[in-house]
């Protein structure tokens, strides 16, 4: 063979040899890949762990990606709690020198695996575990405790969120952008932490054809979101078939039904309160759903209730704990246990307190609850045997507050998110010509800081009025106050009873309009004169039964324009002419999107907003004319007002988490943002030069918190009844 026969040979192999080496190489980062997504989408450990392991064994394979594969064999070690993790480190650090990234992330995982372990008896400690604008309370932690399930309501998906290491991945894929409104809510973990349950809200109205209509739906999911499985399908409605908990053999679901409209017999004890004559309320039904077919059964209803209750399955599926009101003249909250297959309730809190539900403690002989009963709102315990109280509570935690529970880790230690809202009137100056603001946005008033909302304008721009609101968990009695805008002057409207949610004064500055709601009696409106505080007239809506949610007032002093629910599955916009007391229907839209209202200076238009679309209609009714078919981001609660000429409808979006102003031509045309950032409940001054709303802070970015070591032991719980536990 010549000499260059042989060179050619060799050049053959060696060209044969790189490229088996590269298809080596690339055959393990595939193969990495395929872990990564075992460990991280689908959470099967065990077979993330067997990927990994050969490769960091596969020797022909590149010592960086031999390295990562064997840290990532230690991470999913220790996730599952195996102490092989801490010899995956080790060997990581011994035979990997060189990939520097890989042995710094295996030394910090070592150290934190060497850090001794708490004593159960030690001081409780609180500890932040995520902040940020997308962060969700509704969701709950999984059963291993090393996930967390929750909504993205930048995009509405179902997201998990990994709480050692802070990644968080969408579940469902739905696009970004609120391209459609269909969202997530309340995710609920399986037992054996495969599968979520969660309900959906399903935007059909972009369809075409019988049985096109909002839906909502209870769905199952699993973790790498290829497989989803739709329990429960309906026509959007009031609640929803909401998922609360699974059965502990995962065979079946805990869920609340769509609430139902009741009359209540006089005399009957419903959530632990003699009903009176003319009560009528949604009644919340709980309800068992057979993973097996979907079908649903009738646990109980919960009676007549003011507010969402909160919900819990006792861990070993036979009891369900929920708080309910124990009067139904106050706003006050008592804790009830009755027996998961239907059957009495039982008072296990009650009192002339505030008791929140809060937990079942993973023991399931104790409920965690929040109550005032010292005078702040504090954690308790409370022994239940067989579906009753026994002894007295025991303060666990002083200051503890109104947090929104999301789950126990199986350690005991309890994950929450705290309720950071502070809400605040903001006043910008603006300018009509430029329909621009000319100013910072600043404080309108100084009196009580982070609790004030819902400002609007007197007719001739000298006055505001404003709601004094101490949060969303429990509405503080109705407190109305006037600023006077040239004086700086303010007062409280007097002898008010009741929850105010909503604010609009009459053409000729005499009174005020409000929605007012006393304990379980649907809201009503109420016109109250706006110099004694006095009733002058209280009206109810003609659908039966139901909620006055908001309240404007037409130009003309005899027309008011109001929201409320229309029965099973609708949101109402009707007219109501206070002489001749009729209600003239204007939009009808499904119920689980929010709708908001302005109507135009002239008193000729009013414009809604439902959901991402923006619309006129005229004040004596007629088909609505669609300005903005899909607005950008999420609706912000109230921030549709129209400019003072009426060429324009300004409106409020969230979008990447902050609330932006918008503005659309009436005539037609694109939505503009106004690069203004804004808040809920915007209201421009009658003259246009300034304009008013809600700045909420708190509210976004939020937290989630864990507390530890804060439980006492069984005998503690068990025979210390009032007893401290130290803190």
């Amino acid at each position: 063979m010549s000499t260059r026969s042989r060179y050619t040979v060799v050049l053959l192999l060696a060209c044969l040899l790189g490229a088996s080496a590269l298809l080596l190489s690339q055959s393990a980062a595939t193969r990495f890949e395929q872990g990564l997504l075992k460990e991280n989408a689908e959470g099967t450990l065990d077979e993330a762990i067997v990927i990994f392991k050969g490769i960091a064994e596969d020797k022909t394979a590149a010592p960086a990606i031999r390295a990562r594969a064997q840290l990532h064999l230690g991470i999913c070690y220790e996730k599952l709690g195996d102490a092989q993790a801490r010899g995956a480190y080790e060997r990581l650090i011994a035979s990997f020198p060189g990939q520097t990234n890989e042995v710094a992330a295996a030394r910090a995982r070592l150290a934190a695996l060497k850090a001794p372990p708490r004593d159960a008896s030690s001081v409780p400690t609180l500890r932040l575990v995520w902040s940020g604008t997308d962060t969700d309370s509704s969701g709950e932690v999984s059963p291993d405790g090393r996930l967390l399930a929750y909504v993205n309501w930048d995009t509405g998906n179902l997201a998990v969120r990994d709480l050692r290491s802070g990644q968080s991945r969408s579940i469902t894929d739905k696009p970004a952008g609120w391209v459609s409104d269909d969202f997530a809510f309340k995710p609920r973990w399986s037992p054996d932490g495969k599968r979520i349950a969660y309900y959906w809200f399903r935007d059909d109205r972009s369809l075409k054809g019988p049985g096109a209509a909002d839906k909502d739906e209870l769905r199952v999911i699993d973790l790498s979101g290829k497989n989803v499985r739709v329990l429960q399908s309906q026509p959007s409605s009031p609640g929803g078939l909401t998922p609360i908990g699974w059965y502990p053999d995962g065979q079946a679901l805990l869920a609340t039904a769509v609430p139902d409209m009741v009359d209540v017999t006089p005399g009957t004890w419903i959530s632990g309160h003699l009903s009176r004559v003319g009560d009528q309320q949604y009644s919340t039904e709980v309800v068992r759903v057979s993973m097996e077919d979907g079908s649903v059964s009738s646990v109980g209803k919960l009676g007549p209730v003011g507010h969402d209750p909160r919900v819990c399955l006792s861990p070993d599926g036979m009891y369900l704990a929920f708080d309910g009101p124990g009067d139904p003249d106050s706003l006050n909250m008592d804790v009830f246990v009755m027996p998961s297959t239907g059957g009495p309730a039982a008072p296990v809190v009650t009192g002339p307190y505030d008791d929140r539900l809060l937990a079942w403690m993973p023991d399931g002989r104790h409920i965690l609850f929040a109550s005032n009963r010292s005078g702040t709102y504090d954690a308790w315990l409370m022994q239940v045997d067989s579906g009753r109280g026994a002894g007295l509570p025991l303060l666990i935690r002083h200051g503890f507050g109104l947090v929104d529970p999301i789950g126990f880790a199986p350690v005991g230690a309890f994950y929450f998110a705290p309720n950071l809202a502070v809400r605040d009137v903001m006043i910008a100056d603006w300018s009509p010509e430029s329909q621009k603001a000319v100013s910072e946005p600043r404080l309108a008033t100084e009196h009580f800081s982070g609790a004030t909302r819902g400002a609007a304008w007197s007719p001739d721009g000298r006055k505001l009025a404003y709601l004094v609101d101490r949060g969303d968990r429990r509405r503080a009695e109705a407190l109305v106050r006037i600023r006077d805008a040239d004086t700086g002057n303010e007062r409280t409207l007097a002898g008010l009873a009741g929850s105010v949610s909503s604010l609009s004064w009459s053409p000729d500055g005499r009174s005020v309009g409000m929605t007012v709601k006393s304990g379980l009696l649907p809201s009503v409106l109420q016109i109250v004169d706006a110099n004694s505080g006095k009733v002058i007239r209280e009206i109810t809506t003609m659908q039966k039964g139901q909620d006055i949610w908001f309240i404007a007032w037409g130009s003309e002093g005899s027309v008011v324009y109001y929201v409320t629910g229309g029965g099973r599955g609708s949101t109402l916009v009707l007219r109501r002419d206070l002489h001749a007391g009729d209600e003239t229907r204007l939009y009808t839209g499904a119920l689980g999107v929010p709708v908001d209202v302005a109507v135009s200076a002239d008193g000729q238009h009013i414009a809604v907003v439902h959901g991402s679309k923006v619309m006129v209609i005229a004040a004596s009714g007629g088909e609505p004319r669609e300005l903005v078919a899909k607005a950008p981001g999420r609706r912000v609660s109230d921030a549709l007002a129209w400019s003072r000429d009426g060429r324009h409808l300004y409106f409020g979006r969230r979008v990447e988490g902050v609330a932006r102003l918008y503005r659309v031509a009436v005539n037609g045309g694109a939505p503009e943002d106004t690069n203004l950032e804004i808040g809920a409940e915007l209201r421009f001054r009658p003259d246009g030069n300034q304009l008013a709303f809600t700045r909420s802070k708190g509210a976004g970015p939020g937290e989630v918190w864990v507390i530890e070591n804060f439980l006492p032991r069984a005998k503690e719980a068990a025979s210390a009844p009032m007893q401290k536990v130290k803190k």
